[in-house]
């Protein structure tokens, strides 16, 4: 065999090992598990609404803002969540939806992504029953087989364009998160008074300068760094978790983001850091009360069409006529 021919199967073999190692990487990088958690409750349903009643009775007086009708109504926003999801973002693995022994009626059960996970397969057996959100996300890396890469949502959380993973995980699969920056944080309701605490609990560990509230959209976690964050905070945890109804003193999931990036494993985006955004979007997200014009003029690639106190019927009967308009075609997730 020639010097020539050696060289050139040399260097053939090591295109070949360049190309398929380039190959295997790409794959590892798009081809890892990520799942969907959804809470849900259907407010409306009698035997819930006494079980509320009851404990809530025994708690006496608590923050209107955990209690409100709006932290439990349901008018079938997650019928087009999940019509969202099954068009712009199908490679989600699962999707869990947690709930009191409820399922929404519309909801196709049997679907090979669709994994119910009630209240009792995540809390201690004392601890329930739970009319508290925040206890929930205290909870969530405790989904039975759970990824350890997920997207957590509400259900009036929306994806308007079709997104790829690296929209929420960057390349060392750490999640990227998307955050309102404020000067500081003020305790004038509930959930703002969970945020101080959660800042301040940091502050006492770490130089934290800044200070963030989540933004309204579906967020990134890797359960492993939840779980470290909860081992780091037990005490504060557990309260949370045995907390039936929002208290003040609640620990908010925000801690988790904070912790993530004083140790440098994760990315944060304010709404205006345009240039991490697909083409389609012009910010990350959008939080729409009444002004559903947000809708067209921010273009968000993802939204959150909110429930709150003092919202109209009239405004529901709008909402889900832009939900109708926005997401007209059923799932395979529904019946």
């Amino acid at each position: 065999m020639s010097n020539k021919k050696k060289i050139y199967i040399v260097v053939t073999l090591f295109v070949f090992l360049i190309v398929l190692i380039g190959g295997f990487l790409t794959y590892r990088y798009y081809h890892y598990p990520v799942d969907l958690v959804y809470f849900w409750v259907d407010g409306s349903d009698k035997a819930w609404i006494e079980k509320k009643e009851y404990w809530q009775s025994q708690y006496g007086q608590l923050p209107e803002n955990g209690t409100h009708q709006a932290r439990f109504r349901q008018f079938d926003e997650l019928k087009y969540s999940l019509r969202s999801v099954e068009q712009n973002l199908p490679w989600i693995r699962y999707i869990y939806i947690v709930t009191d022994g409820q399922a929404p009626k519309w909801l196709n059960v049997k679907h090979p992504k669709i994994r119910i996970v009630d209240h009792k397969d995540i809390f201690p057996k004392e601890a329930l029953p739970v009319f508290n959100s925040g206890a929930l996300e205290a909870r969530l890396p405790y989904i039975p087989n759970l990824a350890e890469h997920f997207l957590f949502a509400n259900d009036d959380y929306y994806v308007r364009v079709p997104l790829k993973k690296s929209f929420f995980f960057n390349k060392d699969r750490n999640p990227i998160v998307f955050v309102r920056y404020k000067r500081r944080t003020y305790d004038v309701n509930l959930w703002l008074a969970q945020i101080k605490k959660a800042h301040e609990l940091v502050q006492e560990k770490y130089p934290l300068d800044f200070v963030i509230t989540p933004s309204h959209n579906m967020q990134a976690y890797r359960k492993s760094y939840f779980l470290e964050a909860i081992s780091e905070y037990p005490d504060e945890f557990k309260q949370t978790t045995y907390s039936k109804f929002r208290q003040p003193t609640d620990m908010n999931r925000v801690i988790v983001e904070l912790l993530d990036r004083m140790k440098n494993r994760n990315e944060m985006y304010g709404k205006d850091d345009v240039d991490h955004f697909p083409d389609e979007c012009n910010s990350a997200y959008s939080l729409i009360s009444r002004n559903f014009g947000t809708l067209i003029e921010e273009s968000p690639c993802l939204f959150c069409l909110n429930d709150f106190e003092g919202k109209t019927d009239k405004e529901i009967e709008l909402t889900i006529r832009i939900l109708n308009r926005l997401y007209p075609n059923k799932s395979l997730f529904e019946k």
